[in-house]
């Protein structure tokens, strides 16, 4: 039980608006115990606010897992399901490189910066 207490003060989940668009900021592990922290949080924003779509910012993490890349897979489906953008910004050299070498990767609208990603956002 320390594990997961442990682990879920690595990781964090801050979410705001800009416009019409969720920007959510991840950092820490993003592991097996964190992952549905993630999902829980990005769908509760989108139930309780009306948005245009998601941008996740993964600038802040240290690790992902399989189960990282799960949830980044789940909330991708959701998006399209929402018919609702989600871009990913300042995605680290490791889980772009995971994203690659599973052949997520071109399912994932990414951009280099917050900022970047937002006008994206607004432009899908």
């Amino acid at each position: 039980m320390t594990g997961q207490r442990e682990s879920a003060r690595r990781f964090t989940v801050s979410i705001g608006l800009h416009g019409s668009l969720i920007v959510a900021h991840a950092s820490g592990d993003l592991d097996y115990r964190c992952a549905d922290l993630l999902h829980r949080q990005v769908a509760d924003a989108w139930q309780v606010t009306p948005s245009m779509g998601l941008v996740l910012d993964l600038g802040g993490l240290t690790f992902c897992d399989s189960m990282g890349i799960g949830a980044l897979v789940v909330l991708l489906n959701q998006s399209r399901a929402q018919r609702s953008p989600l871009v990913l910004s300042s995605v680290p050299d490791r889980v772009e490189r995971i994203l690659s070498l599973s052949g997520l990767r071109d399912f994932f609208h990414v951009e280099a910066s917050v900022e970047a990603a937002i006008q994206a956002a607004n432009g899908l």
